[in-house]
This record gives C-alpha cells, sequence and structure tokens, in this order.
C-alpha cells in the first residue's frame, strides 16, 4: 500500500520542539509520533522552511491576508508519513490534522494527490466528516477538456478514475465511485457497478491509457477505470 505523505508549513524552526496537544510534542530529531484520536501511526520529517509552498497553497485556495501571511512567515516543515487501510483511519488521520492546525500549522499539502488546503478551508468544507476521502483526491482535467481525472487514489490501493464531462456533475460522481470502492468495498475492476439509488448506477470500465508514463511520480500502477452512466 502506498503512503500518505501530509506536509505542514508550522511556526518554528526545524530544530525547535513543535507542540501538537499538551502532551505530544515533535522534537527536531523525532522519527514518529502518535497523536491522540488518532490511531495510525506517523513517521516524521522536519524540513526547513520552502518559499516554494506559497505558490502551492495558491493554487488551490483563495487566501485571506492572514492565510498568506502566516503561509509565507512559517519557519519550517514538519511532514507526517503514513499508511490508510480502512475509512476509519482515514477518518482519524483528518482528526489529527485537525489537531495540527489547531497547534498552529497553516495548512496540509497532500503530496500525493498534490492537493493543498489552508486550516480553514479544510475544516468548511470537510470538518462534518461525511465525506472524509474528498480532502485527499484531486481532480485534473485531461488535454482534450472532454475527461476529468483523479490523482490520488494510489493511497488507497485503488486505480485512478475518470469520466466524462458531459455526465452532470463529473467532480461529484469521481468522489462519489473513490468513496464506494474503498468505503463499500465494490471491486475496483473493470465491469463492476456502482448504484446510487434512484435508477442512477454506473459501471467501470478499464482504460488502456491514463494521463502519466510509467516514469512519472503522478503514475498509479493500479491503472485507470473509467465511470460510464449504465
Amino acid at each position: 500500500m502506498n503512503q500518505f505523505v501530509l506536509a505542514f508549513p508550522i511556526p518554528v524552526a526545524v530544530d525547535e520542539v513543535f507542540a501538537i496537544t499538551e502532551n505530544v510534542k515533535v522534537a527536531a530529531d523525532a522519527k514518529s509520533v502518535m497523536i491522540p484520536g488518532c490511531s495510525v501511526l506517523f513517521n516524521v520529517v522536519r524540513q526547513p522552511a520552502s518559499p516554494d509552498v506559497l505558490d502551492i497553497f495558491k493554487e488551490r485556495n483563495d487566501l485571506t491576508e492572514d492565510e498568506e501571511k502566516a503561509i509565507v512567515s512559517h519557519k519550517s516543515l514538519l511532514f507526517l508519513l503514513g499508511n490508510v487501510k480502512s475509512m476509519n483511519d482515514v477518518e482519524m488521520v483528518n482528526v489529527a490534522i485537525s489537531k495540527m492546525f489547531a497547534a498552529g500549522a497553516a495548512g496540509v499539502y497532500m503530496q500525493q494527490s498534490g492537493t493543498a488546503w489552508t486550516a480553514d478551508a479544510f475544516e468548511d468544507q470537510f470538518g462534518d466528516g461525511e465525506y472524509p476521502m474528498d480532502a485527499w483526491i484531486n481532480i485534473i482535467e485531461g488535454e482534450d477538456d472532454k475527461t476529468l481525472y483523479t490523482l490520488g487514489l494510489a493511497t488507497f490501493s485503488l486505480p485512478d478514475l475518470c469520466i466524462s464531462t458531459s455526465i452532470e456533475d463529473p467532480e461529484e460522481a469521481l468522489l462519489m465511485a473513490a468513496d464506494s470502492l474503498f468505503g463499500d468495498g465494490i471491486p475496483a475492476k473493470s465491469g463492476s457497478v456502482i448504484d446510487w439509488g434512484e435508477g442512477e448506477k454506473y459501471v467501470l470500465r478499464q482504460e488502456l491509457k491514463g494521463l502519466f508514463s510509467k516514469d512519472a511520480p503522478e503514475y498509479n500502477k493500479q491503472g485507470l477505470l473509467r465511470i460510464v452512466k449504465k
């Protein structure tokens, strides 16, 4: 299973202790950490501040003046790495992300999918926990402007998904399909049917060619499935 990589711009230097809670603190030489409310073990990497972080967050967020200031003034990056095996794991990691924000992290960059969320954007969109995977999935447009693709499903040991933009609410369909495959255990293979009720059914079809070559970091060795309305 591919690990996730979460990068947090934080307000303390790389050689200083970062307190996540009163009792959980990440030292400069920490190799791992457990965060209360989350049973997923995180491996830890500390790195100096990076000027490129602001552009990453600007691509994904309409930053307020305070958010931009917090990201620009970050003093180091704290990386949390791990694996999720179930939807419960995803929910718990989301709780851990929220605790990182409460401790002063300005946002989170999810390296495995290329998504980035400020603290407020994450809480506004995913705070209710109804669709815990959504924050982890990036959706991009193909070169022909006729197809949308997911990035990041390799983290869940799933193939990435694609769908025609002619289908109503294609982004929602991609997110719901990913949730059905990982959360409901629908087989991620060609021919599987996803039934969302009220006569709305979709079938998965194997795509022979994806967006990325095998040597690209975005390449998903699990493959690519197309969602087709049945």
